[in-house]
């Protein structure tokens, strides 16, 4: 008995190789949008609106519960993006095969975001973020898939630099949402959740999707269906490397991001109503050192034709920037911190997505599951987002104090840097 369908390679939309440039530019500002959106939700709730819950319900327990919480959220972030990826894929309506994803993402998310502040224990806010997840995971995975849907080859990498850029902007929009509003009841989610349901409900009008209604379909078993979620790292070797890389990277880059607002309280020495404001001025000096950097680093990679050097340029910046708060525990030192973490972490997210497109199993399969493909991709970012909370965690209660999360979060960018170099196909 088939559990689905799935296209056929000559089934893959090929849209993007004749659409005209403007719509091409149109379309990769609505994707940087769509992204901000995305990256707002969980960081400003990863980073803001649930430390402040959680300590909320029990403050003498707040490191253990904000752990417990994230970790219930990976069970989402397993599942949730390559399933969602695999179903668009085969999705056939007038709407497309990405629309009806990532509108109903976007519903779930924006939903549940609201109910999040009326969760009343710790059990119930892990439940309710978990929702929260599905529904991120599943507009990402869409969001992601419309890259090889639309786009000649020619043009993705031009593309991933401005989700890249989308990516930062939103990690920082939300600490400075989440942050600026935290004392205000409702008002953080929902202005977090009305920012997503205008992004995604004005990309899916303006860069509406081909009807995928009569696409050619391939039945599948279940037993196939699963297999394909599992790409071998030695057919594909450097796919796995850079996967790798990946996680390990974000792992070092999210492990002080996560506790950053009781880094704040109990490490620096700020009140609760000072942390929380700090922590936006921080998203701010964040973003700053983000853009300056992004913005140029993927031209010049493209113009030297070199990615490795990069990324291991990045890693060093980075791993400056979390040597600082061990000097110097200030309110100074966290900004500057916070300005080289941003240095480095625009280098490498934007050399990064364009490193990708260059070993993406999708693309040297005639890419006819670019969504799954894409969707397992993204599992080294969002794994080591919700694993980051556990470990820092662990870390904090073994050594008594956060210290220990800089000196991890410096050998996780390190280890990251060094997985780069077996990649084969760049150079």
């Amino acid at each position: 008995m088939a559990l689905t369908e799935i296209p056929t390679p000559a089934s893959t939309a090929e849209a993007g190789a004749a659409a005209p440039e403007p719509r091409l530019r149109r379309m990769s500002f609505g994707l940087l949008m769509v992204y901000v959106a995305i990256l707002a939700v969980n960081s400003g709730g990863n980073g803001i609106l649930l430390p402040n819950i959680v300590s909320g319900l029990d403050e003498a327990s707040k490191v253990g519960n904000l752990a417990f919480v994230t970790t219930v959220a990976f069970v989402a972030n397993i599942f949730a993006q390559p399933v969602a990826g695999a179903l668009s894929d085969a999705t056939r309506s007038r709407f497309g095969r990405r629309t009806p994803w990532m509108v109903g993402g976007a519903l779930l998310t924006s939903g549940f975001l609201l109910g999040l502040p009326l969760a009343g224990s710790v059990l119930t806010v892990a439940l309710v973020w978990l929702v929260v997840q599905v529904g991120v995971n599943a507009l990402q995975a869409a969001a992601t898939a419309l890259v090889p849907d639309r786009y000649p080859p020619t043009r993705r990498g031009g593309v991933s630099a401005m989700i890249g850029v989308g990516i930062t902007i939103g990690n920082a929009v939300g600490v400075i949402v989440a942050g600026g509003t935290a004392t205000r009841g409702l008002l953080p989610y929902a202005v977090l959740a009305l920012l997503m349901l205008a992004v995604v409900g004005l990309f899916v009008v303006v860069n509406r999707d081909p009807s995928s209604a009569d696409l050619p379909r391939q039945r599948t078993s279940a037993k196939d269906f699963l297999r394909g979620f599992w790409i071998s790292p030695r057919q594909h070797p450097d796919f796995a490397w850079a996967f790798a890389s990946r996680f390990l990277m974000v792992i070092g880059f999210y492990g002080s991001q996560t506790y950053g607002l009781y880094i704040l309280r109990d490490y620096i020495g700020l009140s609760d109503a000072e942390s929380n404001s700090f922590a936006a001025t921080m998203g701010v000096v964040l973003l700053v050192g983000v853009l300056l950097s992004a913005l140029g680093s993927g031209w010049l990679s493209d113009k030297v034709g070199r990615r490795k050097p990069f990324i291991v340029w990045s890693s060093v910046v980075m791993s400056l920037a979390l040597a600082i708060p061990l000097l110097v525990p200030t309110t100074t030192g966290v900004l500057a911190y916070a300005f080289l973490l941003g240095l480095g972490f625009g280098v490498y997210i934007s050399i990064d997505l364009a490193l990708m497109t260059e070993v993406l199993p999708a693309r040297l399969q005639g890419e006819s599951s670019a969504g799954r493909d894409l969707a397992i991709l993204g599992l080294a970012t969002t794994l080591p987002q919700a694993m980051s909370p556990s470990i820092a965690a662990a870390l904090v209660t073994i050594t008594g104090g956060y210290p220990a999360v800089f000196v991890s979060g410096i050998v996780f960018v390190m280890l990251g840097a060094a997985l780069v170099r077996p990649i084969k196909a760049v150079r």
